[in-house]
């Protein structure tokens, strides 16, 4: 239900409308801090949100968190206390229309006109996310935020976009995977959000494609997620143990079925190796379930969820890493995943899928192997062949240590934000007031080069 259904239940809940020319929003605060916009911060398996905001910092950029949703997980990496930023939890317990409307209120007393543009952007939205885009806009205004940016399209996106129309302030946001990939996503909210942000940021050029397919208007631009590569060391896997390990969220796009009878399959041909594979997740129980189902249990363990630096120790320890990366029934699917790129920081060497953006890092048969979506010969062949062989393990962990250094840098991923950042605020248009009734011609960003880190 949309608050402009929900308003018509209610006497008295809507505002009147003026009919004299709205005044400007009033100006957002000093330039150069940055609101981020997440779901919930900090969240367990969103480090790349942390290292980011962590390089942004570091090149001198002054960041405030908003988070939507209070933080649920009790675990936390260590490199969240280095981060700096100020974080504000809005109230989602009152997403209700008397707190919309209480919020409107102090927006019009900070001297924000409300406008038509605005409303009608309120009262398409569900209730309880426009309730939280009023309060969101209000933080905003008294954070001094000149830029918001928002991580993923969903939840986080559209409130995002309801404090732009209300505040005028420019608005970004990094789409990431299930937010767009998923088949249960609705058009309806999700391409005005991918159409009005004043950048939208790719995490891979597939998945920059698949935004363009989405919402054809969208200004999109690619920025991979970078790593702190100074801070990996690369080590040799010459001599590491036969060990396969594999690192992420227990899904069913991450393909584990598949690497498990990979397995299982090298142990009938009597190839010696074990499989160690960290994570947590809504398929756990079946991959339990498989392991015992295949007689597996002297081979691979579950670790379960693991803090940031015990990751990379397991990822350092492995001969071979694996990311049998599938789209998921529901069409779910990854973006370009982290661990793999940091799999090849550590000089891992890498067996994955070309699934989304991973050909984008792992290129076949230099910088790691890929082999067919749910092919387990395939990819039973390939893990065998990086065990048997230790000196094309050390010839594609070189390379792929080079690759990332060239352009998974977390250095070049701020410094692309920062411009992006100084792009936004330049071209929000003199009327923020209306801004984003555009055109097709003034969308030719859409075209421009994609921005690399």
């Amino acid at each position: 239900m949309s608050l402009r259904e929900a308003s018509g239940t209610r006497e008295g809940a809507a505002p009147t409308r003026h009919a004299a020319q709205p005044e400007p929003p009033v100006a957002p605060g000093p330039p150069g801090r940055v609101g981020y916009v997440v779901k919930s911060y900090p969240r367990f398996s969103e480090t790349f949100i942390v290292r980011e905001i962590l390089a942004r910092e570091a090149a001198g950029e002054a960041i405030t968190i908003a988070s939507l949703r209070p933080p649920r997980d009790p675990r936390f990496h260590s490199a969240l206390a280095q981060v700096q930023a100020p974080v504000a939890w809005i109230p989602h317990h009152h997403r209700t229309l008397e707190a919309t409307w209480a919020a409107l209120r102090t927006l019009r007393e900070a001297g924000v006109a409300l406008t038509p543009t605005a409303l009608e952007a309120l009262f398409d939205e569900e209730p309880a996310v426009a309730a939280q885009g009023a309060q969101l806009a209000a933080w905003a205004l008294e954070q001094g935020v000149c830029q918001l940016h928002s991580h993923f399209a969903s939840v986080s996106g559209r409130t995002a976009r309801l404090a732009h129309h209300l505040t005028g302030i420019p608005w970004t946001l990094t789409a990431h995977a299930k937010d767009i990939f998923h088949q249960d996503n609705d058009p309806a909210r999700l391409v005005p959000v991918l159409t009005e942000a004043d950048a939208v940021v790719a995490v891979s050029d597939m998945t920059a494609d698949w935004i363009r397919t989405l919402a054809p208007r969208a200004r999109v631009r690619r920025i991979y997620n970078g790593l702190e590569v100074d801070e990996i060391r690369w080590s040799s896997p010459l001599h590491r143990p036969r060990t396969i390990v594999s690192v992420g969220r227990l899904v069913e796009k991450k393909g584990l079925p598949d690497l498990l009878a990979a397995v299982a399959l090298l142990r009938d041909r009597g190839v010696a190796c074990t499989l160690e594979l960290a994570g947590d997740g809504p398929v756990r129980p079946q991959l339990e379930e498989l392991i015992d189902r295949l007689a597996l249990r002297d081979r691979a363990a579950l670790l379960g969820p693991l803090p940031q630096h015990d990751v990379l120790a397991l990822i350092a320890s492995g001969a071979v890493f694996a990311a049998p990366c599938v789209v998921a029934s529901d069409g779910d699917r990854d973006g370009l995943p982290t661990v793999i790129l940091e799999s090849m920081a550590l000089g891992t060497p890498v067996v994955a899928t070309p699934v989304a953006g991973i050909p984008e890092a792992v290129e076949h048969g230099s910088s790691g192997l890929l082999v067919g979506e749910r092919d387990v010969d395939a990819l039973a062949a390939a893990l065998e062949a990086l065990l048997d062989d230790a000196e094309a393990r050390v010839r594609y962990a070189v390379a792929a240590r080079a690759r990332i250094e060239e352009r998974f840098d977390v250095v070049g991923q701020a410094a692309a934000l920062r411009a992006l950042t100084a792009e936004a605020g330049a071209r929000a248009p003199a009327d923020q007031a209306g801004a984003h009734a555009r055109g097709g011609e003034d969308r030719d960003l859409a075209a421009a080069p994609a921005v690399s880190s």
